[in-house]
């Protein structure tokens, strides 16, 4: 019994180290804004620029009313493998169950070729550079219970 104790161990030692097909996470938080001011609930996309073959790895956040988002890939906020990344956010204007409106940036960052956004994970703890984005917000009208209209100026003087 005791010489069947090393193979198994050697075994489970290599089964964990590849677990992420050797990309494995390092955590990485980052910030938003807007002309300046915190983007609340936008989705903040990465895409990783190396070839990793037939994986296809994004890594992916919501932003907080601050702006603030955490990265997460395999598991929620465990971060994102360390590399360089082209980054796309979309801004929805609600959210309203499954229901999600219209970009409040028509789209004008929602493709990582065009977006213009970079960013670089390192293999460490990662406090991102703010994604500092300019342009026209959209003032879309979101939908109350009663099928009435509210602009996002009203949602927020509530």
């Amino acid at each position: 019994m005791r010489w069947l104790w090393p193979p198994l161990i050697c075994l489970g030692f290599t089964a964990c180290s590849d677990r992420y097909g050797g990309h494995p996470p390092y955590p990485a938080t980052g910030q938003v804004l807007v002309n300046g001011q915190p983007a609340g609930g936008a989705q903040v996309l990465f895409y990783h620029l190396e070839n990793w073959g037939d994986k296809s790895i994004v890594p992916q956040g919501r932003t907080d009313e601050d702006g603030r988002f955490v990265l997460s890939t395999y598991a929620v906020r465990d971060g994102a493998p360390a590399g360089e990344y082209r980054v796309a956010i979309e801004w929805p204007a609600y959210r309203i169950g499954k229901r999600v409106g219209p970009d409040r940036l028509s789209g004008k960052f929602s493709k990582p070729n065009t977006s213009g956004l970079t960013a670089h994970v390192e293999p460490r703890d990662n406090e991102l550079p703010p994604l500092q984005l300019q342009g026209k917000v959209l003032d879309i009208k979101t939908p109350d219970a009663s099928g009435r209209k509210r602009s996002r100026r009203e949602d927020h003087q509530r």
